[in-house]
């Protein structure tokens, strides 16, 4: 198993420096079709039963799910590369970020095959199988064996997940798929500004465009270790027109990218990159310290803030992006008291249910050695919700624990649109060498994994 091990650096570098100052809907698809561009045909997923929502969660290189009403458990993608955010289709399909463990990277990992490029967003089908097709920016750096490149170069050690890492998604009202690349923000404060946005076009998912990134400096024309581009993005979300709304660490804010200053089809973006002067970005949220995500709560005209360091934990802001009136705010850890209770909690990616419960992310940051030995606990990270009386929320109370870096949390409402969900026997939740078992030998081969489940 390979740890987000951008964030855990963070943390810590964090402790030696500064603070900062401060998923789809739509109808069902068909379960036979083919894709153009990919052998691969969708298929069907196994009954939610009476489920009046699900919601996913990434951890450990495995996508889980819980069904509510009933509290049922499950895996839904098995331990396969999938780190990050879990944004899904309106047939059911599925992406998010991949970054397979190296051997080199000195941590557990699975010995399934890798997925190629090294870095990229996988496209997984609604049973929880891996459909053979991937999202990425083409170039020449690809695994020894590998018949497909990408854009950003290893690291001298040959890690490839240090100089590019796609962490958070959303699917935009055209289908078009676009995710946020931190690039080389792996524990350096403050964070390098050579992250991306990148955007993928329906139906295929086979042509792209860098919409937003570095300028400047950095490895060939795509500035992939350049400046100028996002600085530590995390967890994102589409606001009612369509804006795409991004928190950025190293702006203490919350980007919205205008939809409609972004591109429609890869055939404006030349060379794969949207000139800079048609982006229209702003800060939609201001003077947060480190915010990882934002949510958009259906029980009024407004967004969820989350901040994984700092007092509160979880804001409330208008479909303007200023304080929500009447909405309290949910308690979090300051930087001085970090890592000192274990009942802290530190919030990361976040989702709602169509009732309003709240479900987020808590990578649970533990200390070793004061503010120096700082990160994501072992085996700590959990599934938290908060429930809301007159408006106030709740103290947030722990669903699912046990977890190795866990980031998102996804709801689906299987009433609204296709969910995701796993054929045959449920399998529980698994975490760390149980789930990914050492020692990380890596697979016997680097030719590319192909559709299944590994």
């Amino acid at each position: 198993m390979r740890l987000r091990g951008n964030l855990r650096l963070l943390v810590a570098a964090v402790c030696f420096g500064s603070l900062l100052a401060a998923c789809s809907s739509g109808s069902s698809g068909s379960s036979t079709t083919t894709r153009t561009g990919n052998t691969v045909p969708l298929v069907a997923a196994g009954s939610t039963g009476s489920a009046a929502y699900l919601v996913y969660w990434d951890q450990n290189e495995e996508v889980d799910f819980l069904s509510m009403p009933s509290g049922t458990q499950g895996q839904l993608l098995p331990a396969w590369d999938l780190n990050g955010q879990v944004c899904i289709l309106p047939d059911g399909r599925f992406v998010g970020g991949y970054d397979p463990t190296l051997p080199a990277q000195q941590s557990f990992g699975s010995a399934k095959p890798y997925k190629q490029p090294a870095d990229g967003m996988e496209l997984d089908e609604p049973n929880g199988s891996f459909s053979g097709q991937t999202l990425y920016v083409p170039g020449p750096y690809k695994l020894p064996g590998q018949t497909i490149g990408g854009d950003s170069p290893p690291s001298p050690n040959g890690v490839f997940n240090n100089n590019q890492t796609y962490t958070g998604c959303v699917v935009d009202k055209a289908g078009n798929i676009l995710a946020n690349d931190i690039a080389t923000a792996q524990g350096q404060y403050p964070a390098p500004s050579s992250g991306r946005l990148v955007e993928w076009f329906a139906p295929d998912y086979t042509t792209y465009c860098i919409d937003y990134g570095p300028t400047a400096g950095g490895v060939g024309p795509h500035h992939t270790d350049g400046t100028g581009g996002l600085a530590q993005p995390g967890m994102m979300t589409l606001a009612d027109n369509g804006d795409v709304l991004v928190p950025n660490v190293g702006t203490s804010s919350v980007l919205q990218f205008a939809q409609s200053s972004l591109p429609t089809s890869a055939a404006q973006c030349p060379g794969g990159i949207y000139p800079r002067d048609k982006v229209k970005v702003s800060d939609f949220v201001k003077d947060l310290s480190f915010p990882s995500g934002i949510a958009k709560d259906p029980t009024c005209d407004c967004f969820a803030v989350s901040t994984y360091i700092g007092d509160p934990s979880i804001r409330w802001v208008s479909s303007s992006g200023q304080p929500e009136p009447g909405r309290g705010s949910v308690p979090g850890t300051t930087i001085t008291d970090l890592g000192k209770s274990p009942g802290q909690y530190n919030p990361f990616g976040m989702a709602f249910a169509p009732d309003g419960t709240l479900y987020f992310i808590d990578i649970h940051i533990a200390c070793s050695a004061g503010l120096s030995g700082c990160g994501p606990a072992n085996y700590g990270g959990r599934v938290m919700k908060v429930t809301f009386s007159g408006g106030q929320p709740s103290a947030p109370v722990a669903l699912a624990t046990g977890f190795d870096f866990p980031t998102s949390v996804t709801v689906c409402v299987p009433s609204k649109s296709t969910c995701p969900y796993p054929t045959g026997t449920i399998v529980a939740p698994l975490s760390g060498p149980s789930e990914n078992p050492g020692p990380d030998a890596g697979p016997t081969s680097n030719a590319p994994g192909k559709a299944g489940f590994g």
